[in-house]
């Protein structure tokens, strides 16, 4: 049986589908009481809608739902800050409470400037959180406690997979991870259609295509070996994996993927004005 999480109260500002994600996975691990959990919704219909899924508070009222809460989770989109985070929701945040934010691109110094001085904890998880299979990267601010970053790996373990970081590592995250499942939804697509070009019927192609990602990538995980080692293992002189392979390097597959992630980083400053 999972630990408990050592919080009397956790809100939720914001419960869109990430956020959701994350109670679903702390209600299903059994961490928290759902009764101890309360989301501030932009509509009633998405309160009654959590309450009624996953037992937890459901509440329009953000100033509310943050109430004598000990972490605060920031499940918002980056763009909502300025409109969402200001005036008496501010206020309302107890003193004792640590910062959660799961928003992209807004760094700990603003959050931590918006709620006068609070310890912060910044994440960037990964859409497959909402299937238990996440990545989420967890950057600790200054003056956040041991306990508390303990506390937000469980929360984000009991989704998938967590890694400590340094925050000035968050961009390069992103482009790895945050955005990695875009690549991989485009590469099960590219093999899917091979697949069918063979001669596979389409459902099969891609649950061919798949299982083969999610269990590739799952035995890097639990073997520890490096994709290398594991790629010879699959691979036989002379045979067909290698000559596979070696299609894949002709098309650059490898490059492709440093420009991808090359890309994210540049887009990423120039929607920070620095570029």
């Amino acid at each position: 049986m999972a630990e408990k999480l050592n919080l009397h109260k956790l809100a939720f500002i914001g419960g869109g589908a990430m956020g959701e994600a994350i109670i679903k996975g702390i209600t299903g691990a059994g961490l928290m009481d759902p009764a101890a959990i309360f989301v501030g919704a932009h509509r009633q219909e998405r309160a009654d809608y959590l309450h009624e899924t996953y037992g937890v508070t459901g509440l329009v009222d953000n100033c509310e739902a943050v109430k004598d809460a000990d972490m605060v989770v920031l499940a918002i989109k980056p763009q909502m800050v300025d409109s969402v985070l200001r005036g008496a929701l501010v206020s309302a945040v107890p003193a004792k409470a640590v910062i959660l934010s799961i928003m992209g691109s807004v760094t700990i110094e603003k959050i931590a400037g918006i709620f006068n001085g609070h310890p912060v904890i910044r994440t960037m998880p990964n859409t497959p959180l909402a299937v238990g299979a996440g990545m989420t990267a967890i950057a600790p601010g200054t003056g956040v406690s041991e306990e508390a970053v303990k506390t937000a790996e469980q929360i984000f373990g009991c989704c998938g997979e967590t890694l400590r970081i340094l925050e000035k590592d968050i961009e390069a995250v992103t482009a790895v991870s945050g955005c990695g499942p875009g690549y991989v939804y485009v590469m099960i697509d590219a093999l899917a259609d091979a697949g069918v070009m063979a001669g596979l019927p389409r459902a099969a192609a891609i649950k061919l295509a798949a299982q083969t990602f999610a269990g590739s990538g799952k035995m890097v995980l639990e073997t520890g070996k490096h994709p290398a080692v594991l790629r010879d293992m699959v691979t036989s002189p002379g045979g067909t994996t290698i000559a596979g392979i070696k299609a894949l390097e002709n098309g650059a597959v490898r490059g492709a993927l440093y420009n991808a992630v090359q890309a994210v980083l540049d887009r990423s400053e120039e929607l920070k004005g620095n570029k």
